[in-house]
C-alpha cells in the first residue's frame, strides 16, 4: 500500500482478522505492535504479551539462530521465507513468511513524526508448514496406496497371463512365484503338490534359493496338511522356540482361527508371517501356495484374496502340467527300465556286472540308498548294511517284520490319494503277481519304519527279497521256491558238502568268506545261500516310494523272473541239444579198403555240431557213398537241417542213385520247404572200389582234392609235415575235381552236372567245407585254396590218418584259433589194388 488515509492504522487490526495466515505488523527494528488472533492461536501466547516483544525473539533461522546486528530474519521483498516459529512452550514449528515494507502517506508520516515514532513499518504473514507436511503426507499416503493397489492388481493380470497356454511346469511355477513375491512385496513364496504320502516341494522363488525349505512333507505334519485339513486360506504366524534340536522346535498360530499348532524343526517354513491359500481342482486339493515375510508383518486381507484369485486359474494349467510332468516320470522310468532289460541280456552272464549296474540304476533313478540285508553265518542272525557301514542286526525275522498282517510294514488302502496319479489313469500293481520276488512298502510310520528311525537309519521306502538262483544267477530247473531262509539253505549246502559234493563244499566256503568279509553284499554268491535282500530306503526329506515308483520295482522284479526263466529253459534246451547232437554228429562208417580220417569243428560254442555235415556209406559189391556238404546258418538250426538233408541223401544211396540223381531228388525236395532260404552246398561220390573208379556231383561245393601218391604212404610227418624216413619222398601231384554245379535248394530248374574220377592205392580223397578256405587271418587274409592245396600236397604221403588234424592246426595257426564258419574235413585213403594208369573223365549230364 502505497498511501494510508488518516483511520489508516485503526483498520489494521480488522483487515488481519480476515485472512486465515498469522499476521504481524511491526517496526523496522523489530517492534511488534499488531498480531492477528491466528498468530495467537499459533503460538499459544495472549496477544498482550506478544504486542512490544521483538519479532526477532518470536522468528529464528531453520538452523535455529537468532539474526544478528538488529537485522530482521526475513527479507521484506515479499518472498517465501522458511523460519522457525518459537511457541510459548519453547517449542519450535516450521513456518512460511512474507514480508513487505509499508510506507505511510506524507500527512500520516507528519502525525508519527509528531509522536516521534518516524520508523518504518513491516507486515508480514506467516503460515505453518506442519499442515502442509501433514498435507503432504496424506497425499504421499493415499498415492502410496494407490500405487500399491496398482501394482497387486497389475501383478494379479500378469500372473493370471502367466499360466494362460503355459507348456513347462517348473518355469510356469518360477514365474507365478516371483511375480507374486513383486507384487504383494512378500520375501519368498512357496508351492507344494499333494503326492503319494504328503506334500512335494515343487517350486520356489528365487529370493528363497539360500534358505532352507522343506522338500517333503508328509501328511499329518506342517504347514500344509493344516491348511489341508482347513480346508481354506490361512494368515499363519510361525513362533520359533529356540535353536533347540527337540522334537518340535516351533509351532504356528492362525490369526484368523486363535489357535495354534506345534511344528517340527524340518517342516518349518523359513517365514515369520506367511499366507497359505489351498489351491482346488474341483473339491480336491491338488497343493498349497505360501507366501511370506522373514519379519513379523501385518498381513492383509486383501493380498489373501489376491493368492486365491491366482489360485484359481492356476489350477487347470496346474492339472494339466501335473499330469504331463508325471507322463515324463513315467518314461524316464521306463526308460531306465529298457536300460536295466539291456544290462541283463546283453551281459551274457557276468553277474557282476548284471548287479553293479542294476543297483547303480536304482539308487539313481529313485535317489535312494541300497541297502542290501546279509545274513551273519556266525549269528545266523539278519543284518543290515548300510551302505558300506556299521550293520545293524534285524529285530526279527522277514515275515514277522515286514509281511506280518497284524502289523505290517506298510498300511493297506491306507494312503492319502494322489489326485495326480488318479487322473492320470495309473496302472497300480502291489507286487502280488510275482513268483519269485517278494516286494512290499514300509511306511514311516508303521512299526518296521519306527524302528528304523530309532536306530537312526531312513525309515520309509521298499523291501526286495529274491532268490538266491534268481539274484545271481545260477540256475536249478528244480530250485527251491522264494521264501525259504538262510538257515535251511545253509543246513542244505552243508549236507551237501558233508556228502562229498566239492563245489557245493566250495560255495559254502565262499558265501562265509564273503558275509564275513568287508566287500560289498552285492558280489556274486553262491546258490542255495540266504535270500539276496534290500532294503530300497529314503530320508524324511524325500517323499516316499509313489506308485508309479512301486511300478517300476515291481517291472523290475519282473525282468528278473524272465531272465530266471530263460536262463532255466535255456539249461534245459542245451541239455535237450546236445541230447540230440550227440544222434546227429556225423560220423563215416566202416569201408573195407578205405582209411578214413575226420574233424568237425563248429563256429558256436554252445553247439556240437553245426550246418556242415558229412557221412561214409558201404554200399554192396566192394562200392561206397561219400557225401559231405553245407546247409546255410549255423548252430542248432543249421544242424537240423543238415540232418534232414543228410538222411535224405542216405536214403538215395540206399537206393542205388548216382550222386547227380541224388542230388537232383533232393533239390526238389528243399524246393518243396516253406523255408525257401535254406540252401546247400555238397559233394556227393559214388565210389567203386574194385575198379578204382569214382562219380561225383560237386553241387556249388569248393573243388575236392584228389592226391595221387606215387609211391607208398605211410612215412610219418613231422610237426612241419616233413617225413621223417630218411630217403627221398616219392613224388606226389594233387587234382581238382573241378565239374561245378550250382547250390541246392536254391532254384527248381538248376542243372546239375555229373564227373568222374579214377583211384589207385595210396590216393588220398581230401574233402573240405567253404569254412577252410575262407578262413581270414588277423590282417583280413583269406587262407586261401593255394595254402590248403600246398598242405595236402605236403602231407597226402603221410596217408589219410591224421590228415584232417594237421590242417585244422595250420588253419589255427593262420587264424589265431578264432574261426568264424563250421568246417568239416574229410580224408579218404584208398587201399584197393595197384592202378595201371590214370584216367579222368567228364560228361554232361546224369549216370543211372
Amino acid at each position: 500500500m502505497d498511501a494510508t488515509g488518516r483511520d489508516e492504522l485503526s483498520d489494521l487490526p480488522r483487515l488481519a482478522e480476515l485472512t486465515s495466515d498469522a499476521i504481524i505488523a511491526c517496526s523496522t527494528d523489530g517492534t511488534i505492535y499488531q498480531v492477528n488472533s491466528r498468530l495467537v492461536a499459533l503460538t499459544g501466547e495472549e496477544a498482550g504479551q506478544l504486542i512490544e516483544t521483538d519479532v526477532k525473539d518470536l522468528l529464528f533461522s531453520s538452523s535455529f539462530e537468532r539474526a544478528a546486528d538488529h537485522k530482521l530474519p526475513f527479507s521484506l521483498d515479499g518472498k517465501d521465507c522458511p523460519l522457525m516459529l518459537k511457541l510459548a512452550d519453547g517449542s519450535f514449528i516450521p513456518v512460511l513468511v512474507r514480508a513487505i515494507q509499508v510506507t505511510p502517506s506524507e500527512r500520516l508520516r507528519k502525525r508519527l513524526l509528531k509522536r516521534a515514532s518516524g520508523k518504518g513499518h513491516v507486515l508480514l504473514t506467516l503460515r505453518s508448514l506442519e499442515e502442509r507436511y501433514a498435507h503432504d503426507r496424506q497425499m504421499r499416503r493415499v498415492l502410496s496406496e494407490l500405487q500399491a493397489a496398482n501394482k497387486r492388481l497389475s501383478g494379479t493380470l500378469s500372473v493370471i497371463m502367466s499360466t494362460v497356454g503355459a507348456e513347462n511346469l517348473p518355469s510356469l511355477l518360477d514365474t507365478v512365484l516371483n511375480k507374486l513375491v513383486d507384487a504383494l512385496d512378500a520375501d519368498g513364496s512357496t508351492i507344494y503338490f499333494a503326492e503319494g504320502g504328503g506334500f512335494k516341494l515343487r517350486g520356489i522363488s528365487r529370493s528363497l534359493e539360500l534358505d532352507y525349505v522343506p522338500e517333503f512333507i508328509p501328511f499329518g505334519a506342517g504347514v500344509p496338511t493344516y491348511v489341508t485339513r482347513k480346508g481354506s486360506s490361512c494368515r499363519l504366524t510361525i513362533i520359533r522356540s529356540g535353536e533347540g534340536s527337540g522334537t518340535n522346535a516351533g509351532s504356528l498360530y492362525d490369526l484368523d482361527a486363535r489357535c495354534g499348532r506345534n511344528l517340527r524343526a524340518h517342516y518349518m517354513p523359513p517365514f515369520k508371517t506367511l499366507i497359505a491359500v489351498p489351491v482346488f481342482f474341483g473339491t480336491q486339493i491338488l497343493g498349497v501356495i505360501e507366501l511370506g515375510w522373514k519379519r513379523p508383518t501385518a498381513s492383509r486381507a486383501y493380498d489373501v484374496n489376491v493368492i486365491e484369485v491366482v489360485c484359481d486359474y492356476l489350477s487347470i494349467e496346474l492339472m494339466s502340467l501335473a499330469t504331463s510332468m508325471r507322463s515324463q516320470r513315467t518314461a524316464e522310468l521306463s526308460r531306465s527300465l529298457n536300460h536295466v532289460r539291456d544290462v541283463v541280456y546283453g551281459a551274457e552272464g557276468d553277474i557282476g556286472l548284471i548287479w553293479a549296474e542294476t543297483i547303480t540304476e536304482v539308487r539313481r533313478v529313485l535317489s535312494c540308498h541300497v541297502c542290501p540285508v546279509v545274513s551273519n553265518p556266525r549269528t545266523g542272525q539278519l543284518e543290515i548294511d548300510f551302505e558300506g557301514g556299521s550293520r545293524v542286526a534285524l529285530p526279527g525275522d522277514i515275515d514277522q517284520l515286514f509281511f506280518s498282517t497284524t502289523a505290517p510294514a506298510a498300511r493297506m488302502n491306507q494312503e492319502p490319494r494322489d489326485y495326480f496319479a488318479h487322473a492320470a489313469g495309473e496302472f497300480r500293481s502291489d507286487g502280488t503277481e510275482l513268483e519269485y520276488v517278494r516286494i512290499t512298502r514300509i511306511e514311516r510310520m508303521s512299526r518296521m519304519g519306527t524302528w528304523l528311525s530309532s536306530q537312526g537309519l531312513p525309515d520309509q521306502g521298499v523291501f526286495f527279497e529274491m532268490r538266491g538262483d534268481l539274484a545271481f544267477g545260477s540256475v536249478d530247473a528244480g530250485a527251491t521256491p522264494l521264501g525259504e531262509h538262510a538257515d535251511r539253505d545253509a543246513a542244505e549246502a552243508s549236507r551237501a558238502a558233508e556228502a562229498g559234493d566239492t563245489c557245493a563244499s566250495e560255495g559254502l566256503d565262499e558265501a562265509l568268506q564273503t558275509a564275513e568279509g568287508a566287500g560289498s553284499a552285492l558280489a556274486p554268491r553262491s546258490p542255495g545261500l540266504a535270500p539276496n535282500t534290500f532294503l530300497l530306503l529314503r530320508d524324511d526329506s524325500q517323499e516316499p516310494i509313489d506308485d508309479m515308483e512301486f511300478d517300476y520295482l515291481v517291472r523290475l522284479a519282473h525282468e528278473f523272473e524272465l531272465r530266471l526263466r530263460d536262463a532255466t529253459q535255456s539249461k534245459e534246451d542245451r541239455r535237450i541239444a546236445q541230447t540230440l547232437q550227440a544222434g546227429m554228429r556225423s560220423s563215416l562208417g566202416a569201408v573195407p579198403g578205405i582209411v578214413s580220417d575226420s574233424l568237425y569243428s563248429s563256429a558256436t560254442q554252445q553247439a556240437l555240431v553245426g550246418g556242415d555235415f558229412y557221412t561214409l556209406i558201404r554200399l554192396p559189391d566192394d562200392r561206397a557213398v561219400m557225401i559231405l556238404g553245407d546247409v546255410s546258418g549255423k548252430g542248432i538250426e543249421a544242424a537240423s537241417m543238415s540232418a534232414l538233408v543228410k538222411t535224405a541223401l542216405s536214403a538215395y544211396a540206399w537206393e542205388g542213385l548216382s550222386p547227380v540223381r541224388m542230388v537232383r531228388s533232393l533239390n526238389a525236395m528243399l524246393m518243396n520247404f516253406s523255408r525257401v532260404e535254406t540252401f546247400a552246398t555238397m559233394f556227393v561220390a559214388k565210389l567203386d572200389l574194385r575198379r578204382g573208379r569214382a562219380t561225383y556231383c560237386s553241387a556249388g561245393h569248393p573243388p575236392t582234392m584228389l592226391a595221387h601218391v606215387g609211391g607208398d604212404a605211410g612215412a610219418a610227418p613231422t610237426g612241419d609235415g616233413e617225413a621223417l624216413s630218411g630217403g627221398e619222398a616219392s613224388p606226389c601231384e594233387v587234382e581238382l575235381l573241378s565239374e561245378q554245379s550250382g547250390v541246392v535248394g536254391a532254384f527248381e530248374d538248376m542243372a546239375f552236372k555229373s564227373g568222374s574220377f579214377t583211384f589207385a592205392r595210396g590216393d588220398v580223397l581230401f574233402m573240405y567245407t567253404d569254412g577252410a578256405i575262407e578262413a581270414r587271418s588277423a590282417s583280413g587274409e583269406f587262407f586261401g585254396e593255394r595254402r590248403l592245396r600246398d598242405i595236402i600236397l605236403a602231407n597226402a604221403r603221410f596217408g589219410a590218418d591224421g590228415l584232417c588234424q594237421r590242417v585244422l592246426d595250420e588253419l589255427d595257426s593262420f587264424t589265431d584259433s578264432s574261426l568264424e564258419d563250421d568246417i568239416a574235413l574229410v580224408a579218404l585213403e584208398f587201399q584197393g589194388p595197384e592202378r595201371s594208369g590214370f584216367q579222368h573223365a567228364a560228361t554232361e549230364g546224369g549216370a543211372r
